[in-house]
Order: C-alpha cells, then structure tokens, then sequence
C-alpha cells in the first residue's frame, strides 16, 4: 500500500513539473509575434524607396546654401555656362578660351558687412600668392562700377601667374562678393566680360 502510494506521489510530480516546462514553453513562444511585429514595423518603408523631390525639381547641389537670399538679375555673357554652386556660393559660372585656359567666376553673398574692404581683398590676394596690401594702396586701387542704382566697388588684382578680378557691393544688409580668377592671359581677355556682367546685376 506505502508502495502505491509512493508511486501515485512520484506520479503527480512528474505531472507538476510538466505543467511547469509547458508553461515556460507557451511564454518563450508568446514573445515571436512581438519581434515579428518589430521587424514588420522596420519594413513598412522600403530600403529602396526614392527620397522626397526637391522643391522644382531641383537636385540639392543646385541650391545655394543661404535661401534667404534675394533673387538678383543678370545677362550672362556668352561663352560662360552656368554650374551647380558649391555650398557657399549663389552662383558659379565656368569660362573656357580659345587656348584651353579656364576662368571660375563665383557669387557669393552673406547676411551683414561681410569684413572690411582690405581684409577681403587681402584674402584675394593670398589666394594667388601675393603678400598682404595696406588699406590705402587697396583703396587707391578700387575703381567705382556702376550697375543700374547700385554702385560696385571693384579692383584688378595680378599675381605672378594668376589673377582675379572683383566685384562687391552692399545692399538690404547684405554684402554681394562677385569674383573671377585664371591665368593672367585668360582674366585679361576676360575683364570686358566681367566688367559687362557685372554692369548687368539688377537688385
């Protein structure tokens, strides 16, 4: 009799503790759908789905950086073809000549002053390796450029193999740096253009 019951006893244990692995097996499979879930949920927008269009059309790379800027006017002259800007600039154009020299004529504007006129130039300058000016030999060669109701300042700065040619104004809290640098043979033939697209910017 203690013999049968004893049996019964390990009977009913084995029973519990079956009930226990099956328990722990619905919990472990009741936690699959959740993880389904997730992954549905990172699937909903497609790897491969082509990003939102610009505003017209536009790529990007075409759009200068600082779109409170005001849209200006200009006659583009010929022979210059327009380019995306880089990040900085309102406007790039690329000049080619007869002799395969390449001019980069760049717009740029910034909200303010933008600097003083001989800290600016100064730059220009380095950039085609010559040493600093002073402010009255920069001012000295600055000329007046007219352009409509607005006059420009301009200077002709020549370096040993390059030059630049430059243009600035400041209107509405803005100041407009208008540039172009090449060769000195190719600036030189060049400058009338410049000079004329220059005249040609309406505000």
């Amino acid at each position: 009799m203690n013999g049968r019951v004893a049996c019964l006893g390990l009977i009913v244990v084995a029973l519990i503790a079956c009930d226990r692995k099956s328990e722990i097996k619905v919990y472990r499979v009741s936690k699959a759908p959740l993880e389904e879930s997730g992954a549905e949920q990172q699937n909903a927008m497609p790897t491969n789905a082509a990003s939102p269009p610009m505003p017209g059309g536009m790529a990007g790379a075409m759009l200068p950086r600082d779109s409170t800027a005001p849209q200006i006017k200009w006659k583009t002259p010929e022979g210059w073809s327009e380019v995306p800007p880089s990040s900085m600039r309102y406007a790039s154009f690329n000049v080619s000549t007869a002799t395969g020299d390449k001019i980069d004529v760049s717009v740029v504007t910034f909200p303010g002053e933008g600097g003083s006129d001989a800290d600016n130039v100064n730059r220009w300058r380095q950039q085609i390796g010559l040493p600093p000016a002073d402010a009255a030999t920069i001012a000295s060669n600055t000329a007046p450029l007219k352009a409509g109701d607005v006059t420009f300042s301009s200077i002709d700065v020549g370096g040993e193999a390059s030059r630049t040619l430059a243009a600035w104004a400041r209107r509405n809290g803005r100041v407009w740096f208008f540039k172009a640098t090449g060769s000195n043979a190719a600036v030189e033939k060049e400058k009338p253009n410049f000079i004329k697209f220059i005249e040609s910017v309406r505000f």
